[in-house]
């Protein structure tokens, strides 16, 4: 049997996770690069607070534009 699920991204990785976990459930068609985007995501969210609090400093713009 197929199913398909309609999840809000907030609860996706999680759901997919505990799904994952679930023998004789195989999961095809994910977006791996929406998967990884969401990851990357919180990681740039979770280094902006910390540089809100001063624990870790951020690139300057400037040494952003020489990287690329």
């Amino acid at each position: 049997m197929q199913v398909t699920l309609e999840i809000k991204d907030d609860k996706a990785i999680s759901i997919l996770e505990t799904l994952k976990s679930i023998k004789g459930i195989r999961i095809k068609n994910i977006g791996l690069s929406k998967e990884k985007y969401l990851n990357e995501l919180a990681a740039a969210y979770k280094e902006t607070e910390l540089a809100e609090k001063g624990e870790v400093k951020l690139k300057s713009f400037e040494d952003l534009i020489n990287e690329i």
